[in-house]
């Protein structure tokens, strides 16, 4: 008797899930979040992330992000707007100046584009008021960007592991004490 339930619970969700109709990324135009943009929004897109990754350029910034954009780095809210974006680079552009983002994956589907990528970098100038480590680093991560109908950039999640960062720059996690 149990099996027939299991078996005929089965058969309904696969019913029910090959009505569910499912979007290609490859098609000509996108619909996300009420917003519509076609292969050449897209391409637009593609281009600025070329552009942004490995780029601190201000003119980019002020002409492709929008003033209430918002950086989220582990889901924590560290820019607000386009100036502390910018001090927020220059602060890496310092602390590592040959870094480079090589991008593994990149899809832009609707207002939004999804980015793997990979970070690295020597430490051989100032980062975040610490003196230079001297030390390589090599992070993979992932962000997802949001971009109005403008196709401004208006909100970013980055995703990493920041504890691997700090290890590989040479600090270690102490162990709480628990007396």
């Amino acid at each position: 008797m149990k099996w027939r339930i299991i078996s005929i619970t089965l058969m309904i969700l696969l019913l029910i899930s090959c009505k569910n109709e499912t979007k290609s990324l490859d098609n000509d135009q996108h619909k996300v979040d009420g917003i519509t943009m076609g292969a050449k929004e897209q391409a637009v897109i593609k281009e600025f992330l070329n552009q942004y990754l490995n780029t601190i350029n201000d003119t980019l910034l002020n002409e492709r992000i929008t003033e209430n954009y918002t950086r989220y780095m582990n889901g924590i809210p560290i820019a607000t707007n386009k100036t502390e974006l910018n001090a927020k680079m220059h602060l890496y552009a310092i602390g590592f100046p040959n870094y480079t983002i090589d991008k593994t994956f990149t899809e832009v589907c609707g207002n939004r584009a999804f980015i793997q990528w990979v970070f690295t970098g020597t430490n051989t100038g100032e980062f975040a008021e610490v003196i230079a480590t001297g030390k390589k680093v090599h992070i993979t991560g992932f962000s997802q960007l949001q971009f109005n109908k403008k196709g401004e950039l208006f909100q970013e999640d980055i995703f990493f592991n920041q504890l691997d960062f700090l290890q590989q720059l040479g600090y270690s996690l102490t162990p709480p004490n628990l007396e």
